[in-house]
């Protein structure tokens, strides 16, 4: 891959590519065979999420690539159904067995969910942190007021938030909005 290709972002320390390969839409061993490719031809982040089903052979995937697992950073993100107290961490540990691995290079939710309040869905964020399942929180498909709201609650710093955006979407003040409260919150370098 080309340097640009390779190039990172620094966000809470952390050094995410910025190119990641999304799993959005694949499952089982033919997504396995196609990471173990992806990854020796370069791709170093790779982005899933409880809700595509396909955790297991994301693991699978990388673990057969031969990769040292320090060299693969992981997106994935907890779904809606699991921000319950009584869900989240215990989901978080299905997500890590399923992957293969001891952490989560960033762990997002999913979606804004006004079933559980969002100061306990970044209170359970924090907490894994604390407890060395994750080492970067964010969020997923935020809004520019709920964004703001959840960088205000969290005690760690959020590295992001991540939502589509394309020449036929425009996004234009999500992204700024965005730029605008992690670079506040003193995690973002450019």
């Amino acid at each position: 891959m080309s340097s640009e290709a390779s190039s990172q972002v620094c966000a809470n320390g952390a050094g995410i590519p910025c190119i990641g390969f999304g799993t959005f839409g694949m499952q089982g061993s033919k997504l396995s065979r196609l990471l173990v490719h992806a990854i020796r031809k370069g791709f170093s982040h790779i982005d899933t999420a409880q809700v595509y089903e396909n955790e297991d052979a994301v693991g699978e995937g990388i673990q057969i690539s031969g990769v040292s697992r320090e060299d693969v950073f992981i997106t994935t993100k907890v779904w809606v159904a699991n921000y319950a107290h009584s869900k989240f961490e215990r989901s978080v540990n299905v997500s890590l067995k399923a992957l293969r691995t001891d952490y989560i290079d960033l762990l997002l939710l999913h979606w804004p969910s006004g079933i559980v309040p969002l100061e306990d869905q970044i209170e359970q964020l924090n907490a894994l942190v604390h407890a060395g399942k994750v080492l970067n929180i964010g969020v997923s498909n935020f809004n520019r007021a709920l964004l703001q709201r959840a960088v205000e609650l969290s005690d760690i710093p959020l590295a992001t938030n991540q939502f589509e955006y394309h020449p036929y979407l425009n996004q234009t003040s999500l992204v700024t909005a965005t730029r605008q409260a992690i670079v506040s919150s003193g995690i973002l370098e450019i």
